[in-house]
This record gives structure tokens, C-alpha cells and sequence, in this order.
């Protein structure tokens, strides 16, 4: 019999999230379950010091540096499969996702640039034109608190906010450009064995038109440039139709489609685990 292991991620990366977090990974480990898979759950701290070496897969929600360090070490040490691997985790911190975002001629996103933030000096404005106002984001992890993420309607409101981070030990940030439009929030797996999307705010969006096709492209290209298979994130639809990919997380909450996540996640990792006892079986 296979055996999977499931890390719940930290309370502190999830904000408002804490229970839907561990109830998609809860749901996910049942599900597995009914196809004979061996399946436990441990929280991070419990993880820190466990002999994880035995699994046949890991499934780390956790985000924190150096516990992602650690199952890094891991696998070059054990075969342990893992979904999403430690280093697509640490992929989808702020700077390096823009990054890879950067290296994808398909992937479309808002104009984006990176500060260092520590120390007296002020900020050096963006080349792009923020008339419209722009967002302040902490350039490491995606959100830990509600200001971690911050629209500034101009360039005056931004050293306050740099403030902030900087009193919070947080080293970079990024400046993005806002665009107008419908926000949408995605849930995919494979990517290319499910996809799935809703209105962030249905009462407030206007429904612009677009092409469902190119959104699930765009969230495909995002996925793959971060090489994660089980993934969820941001874009925006323009009133022109035109769609920007905002951000993409690994192993998000899928709190409005748990039921439905739950079992193409698990046939996600089924598949996976086949793949492994395939390759090593004598």
C-alpha cells in the first residue's frame, strides 16, 4: 500500500484561512484514502522533528523558508515525491513568481517592479504610470495579515506603507501597476485535469466578456512556469477583454469548491503515486 504524508500550513500564512487550509488537505487525505492509499496528517511544528523519509509522498502546505529548506535536503537524500515540491513553493514568494511570470512571453500580467525597503532612503517611483493608483505587496510570502497586500490611490501614500513593512522585517516589496476590471479567483490541478473559476466580489462585478479558453491557458502557463500541480491564484478581465494574471499560490484554500477539489486533487496524487510504483517496480 502507498503512503501519503499531508503538512498543514502554518496559521500564520493563513489569514482568515486557517480552517479551510486544513479542511482541503483533511478532504484530500480521505479521498485518498478510499483508493487504498495509507494517508496521515501532522501540523508543521509535529513535521519538524518526524522521520518524513518513509512516505512515498509528501504533501506540504507549509511555506516557511526553512521548513521548505528542510524537505529540500529531504529529497535529495530519500525519494520522496512531493506535491507541489519545496522549490515551487519557494517559487511563488512575490519576487521570484514575477520572475518566471517575466520568462513566459504568454503569460500577461500588470507592470511590476521590485524595491529593497530597508533602510532611510526613499523609494524610487515606477516607470509605469500609477494615474490610476497602484498596489503595494510585500515581495516574500503572499499574505499573512490584510496589509500585506495595498492599493495606494498615489505615489504620496507609499512610504507609509514602506514603513510598515520595514518595521515587520520585511526586505522587499513590490510596486504593481492597477488594472481595471473584473477580479476573478481560480482553482486548477494537473494543470489540464481541472479548472475552475468564480467572481471575486459577484455582487460588485460587472461581467465583462472573455475567453474562458485563454484564462485556463493563462492559469496553465502560470502554473507551469512554476511547476505546480496543484495550484490557485488572481486575474483581472478588462473591460477590453484583455485578461492579466494578478498571482498564483500554491495549495490554496479551495473553500468554495472543496468537495469537487478534494477528488481531483486525490486523482491528481493517485495518478502520481501509480507513475512512482510503476518506475520502481522491479
Amino acid at each position: 500500500m502507498v503512503s501519503c504524508l499531508g503538512i498543514f500550513r502554518e496559521l500564520s500564512n493563513s489569514p482568515n484561512r486557517e480552517s479551510d487550509d486544513a479542511l482541503i488537505l483533511k478532504a484530500v487525505m480521505e479521498q485518498l484514502s478510499i483508493y487504498k492509499a495509507r494517508t496521515q496528517t501532522m501540523t508543521p511544528e509535529e513535521a519538524d522533528t518526524a522521520d518524513l523519509g518513509s512516505w512515498d509522498m509528501i504533501v506540504p502546505m507549509c511555506e516557511s523558508y526553512p521548513r521548505l529548506r528542510h524537505l529540500i535536503a529531504l529529497q535529495r537524500s530519500k525519494p520522496v515525491l512531493m506535491v507541489n515540491p519545496p522549490e515551487s513553493v519557494l517559487a511563488c514568494y512575490r519576487l521570484s513568481m514575477y520572475e518566471a511570470f517575466a520568462r513566459d512571453p504568454s503569460i500577461l500580467f500588470p507592470a511590476t517592479e521590485a524595491r529593497n525597503i530597508q533602510g532611510a532612503s526613499p523609494l524610487k517611483p515606477p516607470a509605469f504610470d500609477g494615474a490610476g493608483g497602484l498596489w503595494v505587496k510585500r515581495g516574500d510570502v503572499h499574505n499573512t495579515c490584510t496589509h500585506d497586500v495595498v492599493y495606494a490611490r498615489d505615489w504620496s501614500e507609499v512610504e507609509a506603507i514602506r514603513q510598515d513593512f520595514a518595521s515587520r522585517e520585511i526586505s522587499s516589496l513590490i510596486l504593481q501597476e492597477h488594472v481595471d476590471g473584473d477580479l476573478v479567483k481560480f482553482y486548477g490541478v494537473g494543470p489540464g485535469r481541472w479548472f475552475t473559476y468564480f467572481y471575486h466580489d459577484p455582487s460588485t462585478a460587472r461581467k465583462l466578456p472573455f475567453d474562458i479558453d485563454i484564462l485556463a491557458a493563462m492559469a496553465a502557463a502560470g502554473a507551469g512556469a512554476l511547476k505546480l500541480e496543484v495550484f490557485g491564484g488572481d486575474a483581472i478581465i478588462t473591460p477590453e477583454g484583455r485578461i492579466y494574471l494578478i498571482d498564483i499560490n500554491s495549495w490554496p484554500s479551495f473553500a468554495r469548491v472543496r468537495a469537487e477539489a478534494a477528488i481531483q486533487i486525490a486523482w491528481q496524487l493517485r495518478t502520481r503515486l501509480k507513475t512512482l510504483q510503476a518506475v520502481r517496480r522491479p
